[in-house]
């Protein structure tokens, strides 16, 4: 049987990836875009530096996704602490309630949606 530790460390394992992508995909943007703002620029073409401009913003949502990609692991990372102080399954799953209300719900609990009993 696998650890919470050996779990959580496969899912940060397989996110590299996509997040060398996203730094692949800025890299090309920026460099693609200061290319064609230089040669817009020795040219006198003021549509072409405004593409080149356009390329370069598309950096952003890269950079955003990346960050929102760490944060998730760091999140990861942070659940080792509870579960490795839990002695029992109840402790396990009371800890990882409370850390995932913490970290998705800023600390506001959600109230359970009543569930209504149907005639059978």
């Amino acid at each position: 049987m696998r650890t919470a530790e050996d779990t959580i460390s496969q899912a940060i394992a397989e996110n590299p990836l996509p997040e060398y992508l996203l730094y692949g995909f800025a890299a090309v943007f920026v460099v693609t875009g200061e290319i064609l703002i230089w040669w817009s620029i020795q040219h006198g073409s003021g549509l072409g530096a405004l593409g080149g401009a356009a390329l370069n913003g598309f950096v952003w949502p890269a950079f955003r996704q990346t960050r929102e990609l760490r944060q998730q692991n760091l999140m990861l990372r942070m659940l080792e602490i509870p579960l490795s102080k839990a002695k029992t399954a109840d402790e396990a799953a009371n800890m990882l309630t409370e850390a995932f209300s913490n970290h998705f719900n800023q600390g506001e609990l959600r109230k359970p949606k009543a569930v209504k009993q149907g005639a059978e």
